[in-house]
């Protein structure tokens, strides 16, 4: 089975196929928080520092094949490829049109790009204070208009992001909102840190003094997520599905959506891999429940890989992360080719980044 139903399989069969006959716009939102230079939390880089490169790294590499800003590929400390890789080979197979979005990057990125007015390099989660009250409001205002203004590019928006530490921003968003997540997000490592995650997350959310939508996410939030909660709204509100292609992080995108007061009505679906829904260290089922929303994965395995460093996807490294999940789900949709002929795809990319 080329892709798996998480949750609201007759939700996610429609918008699917009515994605397979219509035209797609990809956005790609990159941003950093202190929280992944936190020891322990992120592996998004070759080490804690490295991290808040990452997402600048990664949409350099995704447009022009190599980075820009450093001569270097982002790889987790064991070397392993930034998932953008995944994301380019799915690109170059149907070349859709895109956008990069800045939300708050430690780095501006060295190719075309939207630089939101109220970007931010978020601080360390368990600080109490992530973000400035107005730079909050400014994210999900602009975002919102920037989504208002291009939604007449495509029947379908597709939002990935780059954004590490993010799945212990996402936990904290979700626990902020009322959601039950502390054990159940995702992580790059096969050694899921949820310890440290939660002890940092409720040391934050311990911080928080306002009970408000912006002032939950002033205290524990980050710049990716907000952002495309924004994004999110206003394409609903101009009438368009959206597919959120990542993993549990996009669970916290749905969660910020929902309290702006986003109806969903079948119109946005969680788009990831196979590697973050069949994960038995996290729970994106159980998240996407509590939030109604539908989800599905690209059941691909890089088990027949003639790369060490891609065989390691199944055995619990990397997962997600710049829409590759999505990015396979749109691609297989668009061209009807299988996940064993996609995989392929991705092995190419591999070899001409390893010998370039």
């Amino acid at each position: 089975m080329d892709i798996l139903y998480i949750n609201e399989k007759e939700k996610a069969t429609r918008l699917l196929e009515e994605a397979r006959r219509s035209s797609t716009f990809w956005s790609f939102f990159i941003g950093s928080t202190l929280t992944s230079t936190i020891p322990g939390i992120s592996i998004a880089g070759p080490d804690p520092e490295g991290t808040l490169l990452t997402p600048t790294l990664d949409v350099e590499y995704l447009e022009l094949g190599k980075p820009r800003t450093m001569p270097i590929i982002p790889v987790t400390p064991e070397g392993l490829p930034t998932p953008a890789i995944i994301t380019r080979a799915m690109m170059r197979r149907i070349q859709l049109p895109h956008l990069i979005i800045n939300a708050g990057a430690h780095a501006e990125p060295l190719v075309p790009h939207v630089s939101l007015p109220s970007r931010i390099v978020a601080n360390p989660v368990n600080s109490g204070k992530a973000l400035p009250l107005s730079n909050v409001r400014g994210l999900l205002e602009e975002s919102k208009q920037l989504a208002r203004n291009i939604s007449g590019a495509a029947d379908v928006h597709a939002l990935g992001e780059s954004i590490p530490g993010g799945t212990t921003t996402a936990l904290a968003i979700l626990e902020g909102l009322g959601y039950d997540a502390y054990g159940k997000v995702s992580s790059a490592s096969p050694n899921n840190p949820h310890e440290l995650k939660i002890k940092l997350v409720r040391e934050g959310l311990s911080k928080c003094s306002g009970t408000n939508i912006d002032e939950v996410l002033a205290c524990i939030g980050d710049p990716v997520h907000i952002a495309m909660a924004g994004y999110l709204t206003g394409a609903l509100e101009s009438g368009r599905r959206v597919i959120l292609a990542g993993g549990t992080q996009m669970t916290a995108v749905a969660a910020i959506a929902k309290a702006l007061g986003a109806e969903f009505d079948g119109n946005v679906i969680i788009a990831t891999t196979a590697w973050v829904a069949m994960d038995k260290s996290s729970d994106i089922a159980s998240i996407s429940r509590q939030i109604g929303i539908p989800v599905v994965a690209a059941n691909m395995s890089f088990g027949d890989a003639p790369y060490p460093g891609l065989r390691k996807f199944d055995e619990g490294y990397v997962k997600e992360g710049v829409g590759a999940g999505g990015s396979i789900v749109i691609t297989h949709l668009l061209t009807g080719l299988g996940m064993r002929d996609l995989a392929k795809l991705v092995y190419d990319e591999y070899l001409h980044l390893m010998s370039s």
